[in-house]
């Protein structure tokens, strides 16, 4: 049995030690970990590892990562920092191994919330698309506010190229602010407080507040046709770290999940998240890369890492089927390391 040897960036986070378990649960496979940091936990589950320069500086970081590829034979690159993304996409063709990431023809629209947005209405698939309208002035979002959101008491702003709530806010009048403040909720922002801080130069969606069920889908396509999607209930979530969650054999979700991601990608990994609104599922985030939470889908017996390695580094076309109503509960361990 030949060995694979696998590379995966930034191993002191959750995406990098649930991609390591579920590399791991291969036999043939040597997990060579890289981190800025010279002691994570993450070190802890790697055959090798590396330090590495930080990401910000790509020139440094690409030949250093060139050095580990000659010097360990790496087969597969599996980033698992959403900042490294369009770094290891723009050196598809330079680095050796094979590059985790979906192909798409529209790689560059799948990183902006806005355009692939506009995409899949241009698709027809508009029907899972909620209400929204990007801009990037004061006077642009107070037009949308009068005219889009004049009958909601609360909208939702985010940066196009966000993940991770980063750049997340629910806008409100003065009033509604002040109770959400005293009663501890996170997010909300008064809508002229906010105007006064708005950066002309970062482009922004303003988009309905949905506040049904969230859900997550993992979804793994080959040639154009998704091979499995598996929906996930995010039940239980903490600063974004889904803490309790559910995987469910959802037919709407899993038909919506095709439509979306079969018009927009050939091949590979991809997660794109939904909640549930009064008019049906609606798309509220899509990640073309490996999220944290994929190791739900581990629990419910697909692999997803390992199905990447089968279908584009071995070539082979592997039957899956998930164990439908799998749950997931997180829990806090500890790992020591004993330094001399």
């Amino acid at each position: 049995m030949s060995t694979i040897n696998v590379l995966v960036t930034g191993i002191g986070g959750p995406i990098a030690q649930g991609l390591i378990q579920g590399l791991k649960k291969r036999q043939d496979v040597t997990v060579i970990g890289v981190d800025r940091r010279t002691v994570t936990a993450g070190h802890q589950f790697c055959d090798r590892t590396y330090r590495v320069p930080r990401y910000t500086n790509v020139e440094a970081y690409l030949d250093r990562l060139n050095e580990i590829i000659e010097k360990e034979g790496i087969d597969v690159i599996f980033p698992s920092l959403h900042e490294e993304v369009n770094i290891f996409h723009e050196n598809r063709d330079t680095l050796k191994p094979l590059i985790a990431l979906p192909t798409s023809r529209d790689f560059d629209v799948l990183m902006h919330k806005e355009h692939v947005y506009q995409k899949l209405e241009s698709m027809g698939h508009g029907k899972y698309i909620p209400k929204y309208q990007g801009f990037n002035t004061e006077e642009e979002l107070k037009e949308i506010n009068s005219s889009l959101f004049s009958d909601d008491s609360h909208f939702v702003v985010k940066t196009v190229d966000s993940y991770a709530s980063l750049g997340f806010a629910i806008l409100t009048s003065k009033e509604n602010y002040l109770d959400a403040l005293k009663n501890g909720k996170k997010h909300t922002i008064d809508f002229e407080d906010y105007c006064r801080i708005i950066d002309p130069s970062e482009r922004k969606l303003a988009m309905e507040l949905i506040t049904g069920q969230e859900y997550s889908v993992d979804i793994y396509l080959h040639r154009g046709k998704v091979v499995v999607a598996v929906p996930r209930e995010r039940t239980g979530v903490s600063n974004n770290i889904v803490l309790d969650g559910m995987v469910v054999n959802h037919e709407g979700l899993i038909q919506a999940s095709k439509d979306i991601t079969e018009s927009l990608v050939e091949d590979g990994f991809i997660n794109i998240q939904f909640m549930k609104s009064d008019t049906g599922y609606k798309l509220t985030d899509i990640n073309p890369r490996f999220c944290g939470s994929q190791v739900m889908s581990l629990g419910a017996n697909v692999n997803f890492p390992s199905l990447f390695i089968e279908y584009l580094h071995l070539g082979n076309e592997v039957p899956v089927e998930p164990v439908w109503n799998t749950r997931m509960l997180r829990f806090r361990d500890q790992i020591f390391v004993h330094e001399d």
